[in-house]
């Protein structure tokens, strides 16, 4: 007797939804293929936060063990104003409030799930899709090359700038600007850190640096829009030199260091996706491509794995994939606003508008007990959490 043919998935994007989407699937009994425009598996990133609902997720994928191995411990972040006077040592320890979490590399945690994925999940790269057609039993893509691949669910995991959800969305109607931009990028050397991580806030920017391994150091600078004017012909460091002129010079010779060295950073504005709807017919986003919750979240790999196992869990549940998709969204759908709400509140706590917000918040972190402010964020961190496991 023949073998029942097996349900096809393409998957655009091999990032972390992508990966997790193929690993699920592929124990859901379907057969996948990513297509992925980069040439190989991309590099870099900055580090996430996998808890909640998430670490649950990676749990059951069994690979709690391998990031454990390679997740990062930081102890303290040292908090200090623009003029480098210490304000704060927040213990993570005392912040987290015992609550399991793993801070990975973003590329690190891409490549345990690559691993991780069947050896017959095929992978297409260097290649883009430039056409969807869905005609309601099936979804076509139609490739740079000029071929077409046919699948029974096409999933759109190609990020915050996916091209598939023009498809679901046209423009940029369903993008939500937050009114900040953020660079990111690292450097070799340590230049005189006197914590694993330490914060410089000013106001209407925020600047981060913080250890990485390999005697590395990682930066994160985040700044208001509405605080500067800035030409689209300046270089990318241009701008960042700019942003941070009057911060310490810890962090201006880390810029100088990092143009030295050739480093690129990543540049791009804080933006949430908010859609009516994450499917259509036979096409799914997912992960940021569907919702993303920016990095002042720290929820987006973690929610973009759960997201992944909700799916999977569902089709292999029903053989209607309309049922499947409906089902999907409506577990995951209440999670993600509730996170989208707290990045926007998230976003002006951590970096005062103007110079009185900047000036007030600076008071109450020097003069505040420690123990209120570890309540604070330690219950903020666990109500965060608990609504991911909602």
């Amino acid at each position: 007797m023949q073998a029942e043919a097996r349900s096809r998935a393409l998957i655009i994007g091999a990032g972390i939804s992508g990966l997790a989407a193929a690993w699920w699937l592929e124990k859901a009994g379907w057969a996948c293929t990513i297509v992925e425009k980069s040439p190989s598996m991309r590099e870099g990133g900055y580090i996430v936060s996998i808890s909640g609902s998430g670490l649950e997720t990676v749990k059951r994928m069994g690979l709690y063990e391998k990031l454990d191995e390679i997740s990062y411990n930081f102890d303290e972040n040292v908090v200090k104003d623009n003029g480098g006077r210490e304000l704060l040592r927040l213990r993570y320890k005392d912040v987290h409030g015992g609550v399991d979490a793993l801070a990975v590399c973003r590329d690190d945690l891409a490549r345990v799930l690559a691993n991780a994925i069947s050896e017959s999940v095929a992978f297409r790269f260097g290649d883009t899709v430039v056409k969807i057609e869905d005609d309601g039993t099936k979804a076509q893509a139609t490739l740079s090359t000029g071929e077409t691949l046919e699948a029974d669910l096409l999933i759109g995991a190609d990020g915050i700038r996916s091209s598939t959800r023009n498809y679901l969305c046209e423009g940029n109607k369903c993008l939500e600007d937050l009114g900040y931009t953020y660079a990111v990028y690292d450097i070799e050397g340590q230049p005189g850190l006197d914590s694993d991580c330490v914060s410089f806030n000013s106001p209407g920017h925020l600047d981060v640096l913080y250890t990485l391994r390999n005697n590395r150091v990682a930066a994160l600078h985040i700044w208001r829009d509405d605080q500067t004017r800035l030409q689209d012909k300046q270089s990318q460091f241009d701008k960042i030199r700019h942003i941070t002129s009057g911060s310490t010079k810890l962090v201006t010779d880390v810029i100088s260091l990092a143009e030295r060295n050739g480093s690129t950073p990543v540049v791009d504005r804080l933006t949430m996706v908010s859609l009516p709807n994450w499917h259509k017919g036979r096409v799914l986003l997912l992960g940021d491509a569907a919702h993303c919750l920016t990095l002042m979240s720290g929820q987006g790999a973690g929610m973009a794995l759960a997201s992944a196992e909700i799916l999977g869990k569902e089709l292999m549940s029903t053989n209607i994939v309309a049922t499947a998709l409906s089902q999907h969204e409506r577990k995951l759908r209440p999670i993600i606003e509730r996170l989208q709400q707290r990045s926007r509140k998230m976003a002006a706590m951590y970096i005062p508008k103007n110079t009185f917000m900047y000036h007030l918040r600076n008071f109450f972190l020097r003069f505040m007990p420690y123990s209120w402010i570890v309540s604070w964020h330690a219950s903020s961190a666990k109500s965060e959490i608990d609504s991911t496991l909602s």
